[in-house]
C-alpha cells in the first residue's frame, strides 16, 4: 500500500470518528460546560500521547513548541466558534456551514498563491458542497448570529488545514499534536475553573464522551493529520473531512434511531465523487482509458 493511499484511509477513519462524536457530545454538553468538556478532552488526549510516545518527548525543541503553539490557536478558535454557534442555530445549518471549509481551502490557497484552482478541483469543490447541502440542509440558509459563528469556525478550520500542510513536513507529527492538545486543554480548563464550571465528572455518559472524543477523535485523528497530511494536498484533505456529516448521520441512525434518508445517501455519493475529482486529473483519466 502506497503512503498516499494509507494517508487517505487513515484520515477517512479519523473522519468517521469525528462524525461519531456528535452523539456523545450531545449528552455531554448537557452535563458540563463547553470549556470544561473541551479541557478534559484535550488534556486527556495530550497526556495519553505523551505516555505512549514518552521517548519522543526528549526530542521536543524550540521549533516544535513554536509550531505547536501556532497551530493550537486556529484549532482552539475553530472549536470554540463552532460550539458557540451551534447553541443558536440548527444542527443541519451548522453542519452545512462547517462543511464550507471544503470551499474555503482552495479559495484561501488561490489567494495565497495568486492563481485560480484547477478545473478538477473546482468540480470537486462544487460536488462536495452539493453533497454537504443534501446531507445537512433542510431549509433556506438564512444567517443568524449562530450561523455567523459557525461560518467563522469553517474559515478557521480551513486555515488550520492549510497551516498543518505547511508545518507538518518540518516537525514530528506526534510532538506537534501533544503541544497543541496540552495548550488547548490548559486554556479551556483554566477558563472553566475561573468561571467555577470545573468539576470531576462522575456520570458514565460524560466519561464515555470524554474518553471517546479524547482517544479516537482527538489523539488518533489529529496525530494522523499532523503526521500524514503532508503526503496529500490540503484540498484533498478538506474534501475527505467533508464526509463527517455523513458519518454523523449513519451513527445517529444506529445510535439514536434517526432516519437515514435517500438524500443522505445521494449526498455521500456526491462527496465521494468530489474526492475522485480532487485525486484524479483529466489527463490521468485519459491515460487509464487508453490502457
Amino acid at each position: 500500500m502506497s503512503v498516499r493511499i494509507k494517508t487517505i484511509l487513515l484520515l477517512l477513519l479519523g473522519t468517521i470518528f469525528w462524525g461519531m462524536t456528535f452523539v456523545f457530545i450531545k449528552d455531554a454538553v448537557s452535563l458540563i460546560s463547553v470549556a470544561g468538556f473541551l479541557g478534559y478532552r484535550f488534556l486527556l488526549a495530550g497526556f495519553v500521547l505523551a505516555l505512549i510516545f514518552m521517548k519522543k518527548i526528549r526530542k521536543i525543541d524550540f521549533q516544535v513548541i513554536k509550531y505547536g503553539l501556532l497551530l493550537s490557536l486556529p484549532l482552539l478558535a475553530s472549536f470554540l466558534a463552532q460550539t458557540i454557534g451551534l447553541q443558536y442555530t440548527t444542527a443541519s445549518k451548522g453542519g452545512f456551514i462547517t462543511g464550507l471549509s471544503v470551499v474555503f481551502v482552495p479559495l484561501i490557497l488561490s489567494v495565497m498563491q495568486k492563481k485560480l484552482p484547477t478545473a478538477n478541483i473546482i468540480l470537486a469543490v462544487i460536488m462536495a458542497t452539493m453533497g454537504l447541502a443534501l446531507l445537512t440542509l433542510s431549509s433556506g440558509l438564512q444567517l443568524n448570529i449562530g450561523d455567523s459563528w459557525v461560518f467563522v469556525s469553517a474559515i478557521l478550520f480551513a486555515i488550520y488545514i492549510i497551516m498543518v500542510g505547511n508545518i507538518s513536513p518540518n516537525c514530528d507529527g506526534v510532538l506537534l499534536s501533544i503541544i497543541q492538545f496540552l495548550v488547548v486543554g490548559v486554556l479551556c480548563t483554566t477558563y472553566a475553573g475561573m468561571r467555577g464550571e470545573l468539576f470531576v465528572p462522575t456520570q458514565f455518559k460524560l466519561w464515555q464522551a470524554i474518553l471517546f472524543t479524547a482517544l479516537f477523535a482527538t489523539a488518533f485523528m489529529y496525530t494522523v493529520q499532523n503526521s500524514y497530511q503532508k503526503f496529500i494536498s490540503e484540498i484533498t484533505t478538506s474534501i475527505i473531512f467533508s464526509f463527517e456529516p455523513l458519518f454523523a448521520a449513519i451513527t445517529a441512525y444506529f445510535y439514536l434511531n434517526e432516519e437515514l434518508s435517500t438524500k443522505t445517501i445521494i449526498g455521500g455519493l456526491l462527496i465521494f465523487t468530489g474526492i475522485l475529482f480532487a485525486e484524479i486529473k483529466l489527463k490521468d483519466v485519459k491515460t487509464i482509458l487508453k490502457r
